[in-house]
């Protein structure tokens, strides 16, 4: 009985015990158990004669919910790594079975390619080269242009008269396919000056001009190369680099001394200023001379139609023209060193049509020579010219920058009698021109800036002992190499005829007072673009 009633108060303690450990499960916390070894008590906290049973999780509590949570986690993330490691181990195995389909695909493209670069893209070039301004002119007056292309002003009483312009813009392509040819063609943006006259379409209309200082487009250059005749065929070694030259090519004397001066963009060369294009439409032979990688020599000698590029072949003749450069030092490139360069061209007008060369008073020979003395070192430069012309400077030459309207009303009489007698002067077959010029440019050290100028003296006819159109002109200013492919030039330009004032007693007795208009003075800020 005593046993009984010992088991029976065990039970009522444990049950006591299990009600309070429910009660604190109900707050979802774990327990510790300690249990009385000799009465089989269990308690809650430790107690003497007490052993610990360990921690106690209740059913249902916070802490039993978070551990599962945490291992259905654990297990979930393993799965989702093992299948992604699967995924991943599957696009490798087609990434490398596209690589090899495509290695495959490219070595049988490749011969394919590899001939079509060689052909094509090995072998084309593609350039650019813009020239722009902006120009003042303090003085307006009349007289040639400082540049070609746009380069216009309204005549005397219009000081202070401004310009925005693209004078020049070229898209330059060449093409090499054997080392034999090559061939070039550059189309040539330009202002279209002309009649501004409606062109008649049946009896009561007309089509107004576009000409009037519209953009229009034209060739500036084409023409093919023969690279490799001295080479190949006649095997003269000094000589392996010239060429035979066809079409509309270069000027034999112009682009060379537009390069060798380096600042074509700001100003035209001493003859192409005055008459003489920077290209012509013929065949010609040039190239240099070398011993020992060195230059002597370099040439150009062609045969030419009588008109420029610009305007319709008339003549019945055919010009010569031709340019040798000596280099009595030897020269490291074409602009090196000690050169001594001679010019000569001999031609007709473009008036010498077939039926009328022997009676047209216009249809008369011309001629132009220069002789030049140069230097170019690597931080400066330095050409003295002299030039000869018979026939060779008309009063369209004189007038291509502004010039009077041949049919002025009475109004404007000394205007009228200054073209009147400028064509009188220059519009025959007696004229003699001679000039003398200097050009030259001076790197300032350590600095991208360059001083350069050109002066120019030029007699018109030398055959009128006073003559009220002799003049000089000048360019000097000062540029600014931003980098390789764009530079700015800041420089002034005038013409000025020189002479004083006078009246002039021409053809017939004809008296001119007051013959030159007033000199022509201009500021501008050029800009080349070169790629």
């Amino acid at each position: 009985m005593i046993a009984l009633s010992a088991l029976a108060a065990a039970l009522t303690l444990c049950s006591v015990a299990i009600t309070s450990v429910t009660a604190d499960a109900d707050e979802g916390r774990a327990v510790t158990l300690y249990a009385d070894q000799s009465t089989g008590q269990v308690f809650m906290k430790p107690c003497r004669r007490c052993v610990r049973l360990g921690n106690y999780i209740p059913a249902g509590s916070t802490q039993e919910i978070e551990r599962k949570v945490e291992m259905k986690t654990k297990a979930q993330l393993e799965a989702d790594h093992a299948l992604m490691e699967a995924e991943l181990q599957n696009r490798q195995l087609q990434q490398q079975q596209w690589n090899a389909e495509m290695a495959k695909q490219v070595s049988e493209i490749q011969p394919f390619a590899r001939e079509f670069g060689d052909r094509w893209f090995k072998k084309i070039s593609i350039g650019l080269l813009m020239y722009g301004y902006y120009g003042h002119w303090t003085h307006t007056g009349f007289g040639p242009q400082f540049q070609d292309g746009v380069m216009s002003w309204p005549g005397p009483g219009n000081n202070s008269f401004s310009q925005f312009a693209i004078s020049r813009a070229y898209i330059d392509l060449k093409f090499t396919p054997v080392d034999d040819i090559s061939v070039r063609v550059t189309p040539d943006v330009y202002t279209t000056i002309g009649t501004a006259t409606a062109d008649s379409v049946g009896k009561n209309t007309g089509y107004a001009s576009t000409l009037d200082g519209n953009l229009g487009v034209r060739i500036k250059y084409a023409y093919l190369d023969y690279n490799t005749f001295y080479k190949k065929i006649l095997k003269v070694a000094p000589m392996s680099e010239d060429k035979f030259t066809f079409g509309q090519q270069q000027n034999p004397l112009i682009d060379w001394e537009e390069n060798l001066w380096g600042f074509r963009y700001t100003s035209l060369v001493p003859w192409n200023y005055t008459s003489l294009s920077s290209t012509q439409v013929g065949f010609a032979m040039k190239g240099p001379i070398k011993f020992h990688e060195k230059q002597y020599a370099d040439y150009d000698v062609g045969v030419y139609n009588d008109a420029s590029f610009r305007a319709q072949e008339r003549s019945a003749f055919k010009q010569v023209m031709g340019r040798i450069t000596v280099n009595p030092l030897g020269a490291k490139s074409r602009y090196d060193g000690l050169g001594i360069t001679g010019f000569y061209d001999y031609g007709y007008s473009n008036n010498c049509t077939p039926d009328v060369s022997g009676t047209n008073s216009t249809c008369a020979h011309l001629a132009r020579a220069a002789a030049l003395l140069h230097y170019t070192a690597e931080s400066w430069g330095i050409i003295g010219e002299w030039d000869y012309g018979h026939n060779a400077f008309t009063s369209g030459n004189l007038f291509s920058g502004s010039g009077p309207i041949d049919d002025f009303t009475t109004t404007v009489t000394t205007f009228h009698a200054f073209d009147k007698m400028v064509k009188n002067i220059q519009n025959n077959d007696q004229s003699v021109q001679m000039g003398w010029d200097i050009l030259g440019h001076y790197d300032i050290p350590h600095t991208p800036f360059t001083l350069f100028g050109l002066f120019q003296q030029f007699l018109p006819n030398t055959r009128k002992e006073e003559n009220p159109l002799d003049f000089q002109r000048y360019d000097i200013g000062v540029q600014w190499l931003v980098n390789k492919y764009f530079r700015v030039a800041f420089d002034s330009q005038a013409i000025m005829y020189y002479h004083d004032q006078f009246t002039f007693v021409g053809k017939k007795g004809v008296a001119t007072a007051f013959a030159v208009p007033r000199d022509t003075h201009a500021f501008f800020l050029n800009m080349e673009f070169r790629y």
